[in-house]
Order: structure tokens, then C-alpha cells, then sequence
């Protein structure tokens, strides 16, 4: 029985390590995630903003045009 009893109790340990490693594993992946997430926001705000100044400066900075009258 001692030898039963020590590999189940091998087995469990194996069993408790993995689930341990996958848990970790998923921690990290979770925060991986997250990071990405909050790189994409920034890059995205950063990008409008961007977009917002440029359209401002346009209405600003371009005068109206103006139109010749076709002959006919």
C-alpha cells in the first residue's frame, strides 16, 4: 500500500503544480491583456486628438475659395 499511497500523493502534488502553473499562467495573460487594452485607448485618443487639432487648423487656416463665373 505504501507505494499506492505515494503515487497517488505524486500524482496530486503534479496535479496541484499544474493547476498552480496554468493559474499563474492565466494571471499573466489577464494583465497582458489589460496592458494592450490600455495601449490601445491611449493610441487611440492620441490619434483623435490629433485628428481634431488637424480638422481645426483646416477651418482656420483655409480661406474660402472663390468661384469664377463660367462663360456661356
Amino acid at each position: 500500500m505504501t507505494t499506492q499511497d505515494s503515487t497517488a500523493r505524486g500524482q496530486a502534488e503534479t496535479r496541484a503544480a499544474r493547476a498552480q502553473m496554468q493559474a499563474e499562467q492565466a494571471a499573466q495573460a489577464w494583465a497582458d491583456l489589460a496592458t494592450q487594452e490600455r495601449s490601445r485607448d491611449e493610441n487611440t485618443a492620441r490619434l483623435r486628438a490629433m485628428r481634431l487639432a488637424r480638422a481645426q487648423s483646416d477651418v482656420v487656416a483655409k480661406p474660402v475659395a472663390k468661384t469664377r463665373a463660367r462663360k456661356r
